[in-house]
């Protein structure tokens, strides 16, 4: 024992001088189970937790966390491979994509107001159906428009009885085809009950007295009904005016 070694029995030190030989007997088993111990758990310098680490970047887990694999941080979600995206609408052959719940009529278009066959258009290219009289009937707002009327001032291809300015004093004018006005008064010859009248008076009220006494349709030159219209017409018109 050193010189100034102070322990005892009842009062151990760990150390009491420098040197092996200043360490205690009693606690010297103490520390060298104390070096066994750092020295094997420690491994030279490792701790307890650099086998976890170490694992963890070998696996590539390094920037993950440690409860998700790796090969699971930057997969796509899960879609069934035979599931294409933005898949086309079905419909039925008979349905036009453009106007859903459309379905063409085996007819096409007709004149009725509907879209027939689907176009998104109504009664479109109908074609005319010509009148007996002339013009033609069109679609107009789902229907079939009437027959023009063709007797609007008088009836085509009729006559009336004018008085001209000149030579027999005498004339007619004939109805255009379209009954909408008549032609000029053309010159003839007066009939027998009114030559002399028309020679003697020439045009005049008297001229037309004649005319409608014996049974011509006659215009009103002279307003002899006193009703200040001196373009219709007097006597037996049946036949020229429109019913």
């Amino acid at each position: 024992m050193c010189s100034t070694d102070t322990a005892t029995s009842r009062n151990p030190q760990v150390f009491s001088s420098l040197g092996p030989s200043c360490v205690h007997a009693g606690v010297r088993p103490l520390l060298i189970a104390l070096g066994l111990l750092v020295w094997t758990g420690a491994g030279c310098g490792r701790t307890a937790l650099e086998p976890i680490y170490k694992d963890n970047v070998d696996a590539g887990a390094k920037d993950h966390p440690l409860d998700l694999p790796a090969e699971r941080m930057d997969a796509p979600p899960d879609i069934p491979p035979d599931l294409k995206p933005d898949l086309p609408i079905e419909h039925p052959p008979d349905i036009r994509p453009d106007l859903p719940g459309c379905v063409p009529k085996p007819q096409g278009e007709t004149c009725n107001g509907a879209d027939d066959d689907c176009d998104g258009l109504v009664d479109e290219d109908q074609p005319a159906i010509p009148c007996p009289n002339g013009g033609n009937r069109v679609c107009v707002g789902g229907a079939y428009s009437v027959c023009p009327t063709r007797c609007d001032v008088c009836v085509p291809g009729s006559k009336r009885t004018c008085i001209t300015s000149f030579c027999t004093f005498w004339g007619n004018q004939a109805c255009a085809a379209d009954g909408q006005s008549f032609g000029a008064c053309k010159e003839t010859e007066a009939p027998p009950p009114c030559r002399d009248v028309a020679q003697k008076m020439m045009r005049s009220p008297e001229l037309e007295r004649c005319c409608i006494d014996h049974d011509y349709c006659c215009v009103d030159e002279f307003d002899l009904n006193n009703n200040g219209n001196r373009t219709e017409m007097l006597g037996r018109c049946e036949a020229v005016v429109c019913d």
